[in-house]
């Protein structure tokens, strides 16, 4: 996945044009920071648009936090890193330019452990601060644009298929692909190496590596790449797994460190299923009946979850949630906002407090949240969409204009911001602080796309 990472993220960057300035296979070493950071960010934002991001903020942030522990352990950072999951079941993690790494669901459900899940994120760490993807462009200056066009279609048109999109790429990749296995083998024991050392002073239980080759190994049968996506692109094979258990066998897991990974796995199965089976723990068969509407029998469950543990913000969460279904308003945002106290300003409680709130015609009491989270997570597009929410509601039309335009510049719909941005200069109804905004704003997409 390293190479296709780093050779999608050129291509979608610039656009698929013989005309793009894009870096030539081999000129791997001469792209800077910034410039791969825009690769990636290019990627990201196409998956984004795609609708393959989970954007659900509770989840988000779990993965984002567990990212940002293993990254203490890197030494002279210079890449601001975006961890998120990819809305497919295929098991797989990639490592694009720029610090952006994607897990999917299906490897996360697969995970049973914090552990081993910090495993896998810690390997795509190494890779990238290792710059194996980008080195790996030099390797592959042998290979053809023609099967550079078809690795991007692979990835692009593949979409959540991923056994179409593996067909399509191992044909693009032909004869050289066993030279890139073999190559990509080397940066594996790498990446493993440099791993241990950021799940060990992360205080994670660094057996979790050994762990997870097993599990890879029970799903993948007799052949050593077998059926799953993650095999085909981090290649294991017995030497690899006997020399991780020996590298782990000292290790000393910190005790006192919050583990939610099971509600997070719950959670996440909640999110992304429109019908859950009521079983497995309380948390889960609460959120199954919150998904099958049976609100008061959720009620039951989860009200005693809150009472043991009011500060879980899973069980309060989901609890809030329900209760906002059972019409009891004002209980759910007691919840919210007890918290808040415990957690200020904390993003997921907040939006959800800023719905609540806005469901409730509440739109002055809202527009003050949402403010306030716009001068604090200034690129989140969740914030946006309400802002252009309540600006509509409040009778703001360019304001509400704007802030349409900030949630597609945000999600990689520059054209389309450009297009609103152009909208409310040609409107004539604007004051001139707005205007001034969105001239600024639009002029720094254009040199963007320009530079791109």
């Amino acid at each position: 996945m390293l190479l296709l990472a780093a050779c999608l993220g050129g291509l979608v960057a610039g656009g698929v044009s013989a005309n793009s300035s894009l870096p030539q296979l081999g000129d791997a070493s001469r792209i800077s920071i910034e410039r791969e950071t825009r690769l990636g960010e290019g990627v990201y934002n196409r998956l984004l648009s795609l609708g393959l991001v989970e954007t659900q903020p509770l989840l988000d942030r779990y993965i984002n936090d567990l990212g940002f522990r293993l990254l203490a352990g890197v030494d002279n950072r210079v890449r601001e890193y975006r961890f998120f999951i990819v809305r497919d079941d295929a098991v797989n993690a990639f490592a694009l330019p720029g610090g952006f790494i994607g897990i999917n669901r299906g490897l996360i459900l697969q995970a049973r452990t914090q552990h081993q899940l910090a495993s896998v994120v810690a390997h795509e760490i190494a890779h990238v601060h290792l710059r194996h993807g980008l080195d790996m462009l030099e390797r592959g200056r042998s290979l053809s644009n023609a099967a550079m066009m078809g690795i991007l279609a692979a990835l692009l048109l593949g979409g959540g298929d991923s056994q179409v999109g593996a067909a399509a790429l191992y044909g693009g990749l032909a004869g050289s692909q066993q030279a890139m296995v073999n190559f990509t083998r080397d940066n594996e024991y790498e990446a493993d190496r440099f791993a241990v050392g950021l799940l060990r002073n992360a205080g994670f239980d660094t057996r979790g590596v050994a762990e997870f080759f097993r599990i890879m190994a029970s799903l993948s049968g007799p052949s050593e790449l077998g059926s799953i996506e993650y095999l085909r692109t981090h290649p294991v094979n017995s030497n690899r797994v006997g020399e991780a258990a020996a590298r782990v066998r000292d290790s000393d897991p910190s005790n006192d460190q919050l583990d939610d990974y099971e509600l997070f796995r719950d959670f996440l199965r909640y999110s992304s299923n429109d019908h859950l089976v009521e079983q497995g723990s309380d948390y889960l068969r609460a959120l199954a009946l919150i998904r099958a509407a049976e609100h008061q029998r959720a009620d039951v469950l989860l009200d005693r979850l809150y009472r043991d543990d009011s500060e879980n913000i899973w069980y309060s969460i989901a609890y809030a949630e329900n209760l906002e279904q059972l019409n009891r308003v004002d209980e759910a945002e007691l919840v919210y906002r007890r918290l808040l106290d415990i957690f200020p300003g904390d993003y997921v409680l907040s939006i959800r407090l800023l719905r609540l709130l806005k469901l409730e015609g509440r739109y002055q009491s809202s527009l003050l949240l949402a403010r306030t989270l716009e001068n604090r997570y200034p690129e989140r597009p969740e914030i946006y969409f309400e802002l252009s929410d309540l600006y509509g509601s409040l009778d703001k039309p360019a304001l509400k204009r704007m802030a349409e335009a900030e949630f597609h510049r945000i999600n990689g719909n520059s054209q389309q911001a450009i297009r609103l941005y152009d909208q409310i200069l040609e409107s004539g109804f604007v004051d001139l602080a707005t205007e001034s905004e969105a001239r600024e704003k639009r002029l720094q997409l254009l040199e963007q796309l320009e530079a791109d």
